[in-house]
């Protein structure tokens, strides 16, 4: 056995090495969707918060890690691309995208595929005979659904590996007014990986013409629907081939790790239990329509499960009466050097009390060069003195050209200013109104280029 999946390994390695120039060009594609975040940064916080350069590398490298994974169970499978029909998927995708961003995804056009098949196979073939003549219905009725449903729940496993392991990384601070009027803050999530994959083609040969790997008797799991005559035989033939995955969420009452790591064990018991059904499905036909329509409805019950645990609960990112708490405390910035942290519940800034982020942030303008932050971290309590000029100093020179602060202060907000310092307070009801709509405004544009949650 070990030496079969060695073999499969330099089958999967030489494969992907093939698919290098097409896999450059979806890296190219992840690298625009990372410098739009940025730019997104650029406006609210007047410097890029997340690096692009840096979450392109990280991002293409996991998936690169996870496309491997995933070729190497697909190899196992047998799952053939001749028997998931993609010709069908993407434009249906496709179609589904002019509707909701969200809705580009395996699991809900695949769904929609393989009920097509099973309304041609069942209802509309034996009133219809004549219609199975036709170029397109045959296609369809070549699609075999135990492996259109298994592929949909292999990605969304990779998927959700990914997003445990990354998903919480290069998450973007936002402002935002809810309905009752309070400004909360929320940590957007959006990453994106490129999957290089192996993909499988069956073809009839003679058994007389038959080379490559021997496979053992029980591969592939999820057999062909291919017939053969008499001393014919399947070669499969593997061949590159390109995916690509993007989640989008919104952590507001939990951090960007905790929101990241529930969607990661919902989205992994949902692709477990569609991977079930899928074999089982190929044993026991009568559970194919169970599984049909469970990748769509049990994607969506993901999806509004979390969404109602997300919004059902206090938001995190608010200021109060007892201080005002630090949304992020970038790294290798002024505020980090002195010692601060997310999560860093301030209370007081050179002796006065601060009770919303307006506060804190006019009373660090006040300040010429120290400042004095006392509040209360994990149980205790801190006192931290921030050298701004030096640390000012310090920004300049160190920060990348299109990640510095304003060169004219007095044109920059405050907001820009205290990111400038590498603080992100938590909003309240004292954000100024200009400032609301700006962020507002952007979240709104996450919201509908993205939606809650995708993947592709």
């Amino acid at each position: 056995m070990s030496a079969l999946i060695l073999e499969l390994g330099k089958i999967v390695l030489a494969t992907l090495i093939q698919a290098l120039p097409i896999f450059w060009v979806v890296v190219l594609l992840v690298y625009l969707q990372y410098r739009r975040a940025a730019g997104m940064e650029q406006k609210l916080f007047g410097r890029t918060i997340n690096p692009v350069g840096r979450q392109v590398v990280v991002s293409t490298m996991l998936g690169i890690l996870g496309g491997l994974l995933a070729s190497l169970v697909m190899l196992l499978l047998g799952l053939s691309l001749t028997q998931i029909g993609l010709l069908f998927i993407w434009p249906v995708a496709l179609l589904l995208l002019l509707i909701h961003p969200r809705y580009l995804c395996f699991s809900y056009a695949g769904g929609l595929v393989a009920l097509a098949v099973l309304a041609l196979r069942f209802l509309l073939l034996p009133l219809f005979p004549a219609l199975a003549e036709y170029a397109l219905v045959a296609s369809l009725l070549e699609i075999h659904i135990p492996a259109l449903l298994a592929l949909i729940g292999l990605l969304h496993l990779i998927e959700a590996m990914l997003i445990y392991f990354g998903g919480h990384r290069g998450s973007s601070p936002l402002y935002f007014k809810r309905a009752d009027g309070e400004v909360v803050g929320a940590f957007s999530l959006q990453r994106f990986w490129p999957i290089p994959l192996a993909a499988l083609l069956a073809t009839v040969v003679l058994e007389s013409e038959i080379q490559g790997v021997s496979m053992p008797e029980w591969w592939p799991l999820i057999k062909p629907v291919l017939e053969l005559e008499p001393g014919q035989t399947l070669q499969y033939l593997a061949f590159p081939a390109m995916a690509a995955l993007g989640y989008s969420d919104l952590a507001l009452s939990s951090s960007p790790r905790e929101k990241s790591a529930s969607t990661a064990r919902f989205l992994s018991l949902y692709s477990v239990l569609l991977i079930g059904l899928a074999l089982a499905s190929e044993f026991y036909p009568w559970l194919t329509l169970t599984g049909v329509l469970f990748a769509p409805l049990g994607h969506e019950a993901v999806i509004h499960y979390g969404n109602r645990i997300e919004h059902s609960r206090r938001a995190r990112y608010r200021s109060t009466a007892e201080g005002v708490p630090l949304m992020a405390v970038l790294p290798q910035s002024a505020a980090s050097r002195a010692g601060l942290r997310a999560g860093d519940l301030v209370r007081r800034v050179n002796g006065a009390p601060v009770h919303s982020d307006l506060e804190l942030l006019m009373r660090l303008e006040e300040s010429y060069f120290m400042v004095l932050f006392e509040g209360l971290r994990g149980g205790g309590s801190f006192s931290i003195v921030l050298n701004k000029r030096r640390s000012e100093e310090k920004n300049s020179l160190d920060l990348p050209f299109f990640a510095r602060p304003p060169s004219t202060a007095a044109h920059a907000s405050l907001w820009h200013r205290g990111a400038a310092l590498g603080l992100i307070p938590a909003p309240s009801r004292q954000t100024p109104i200009y400032a609301q709509a700006r962020t507002a405004a952007a979240f709104g544009l996450l919201r509908r280029l993205w939606g809650r949650h995708k993947s592709s």
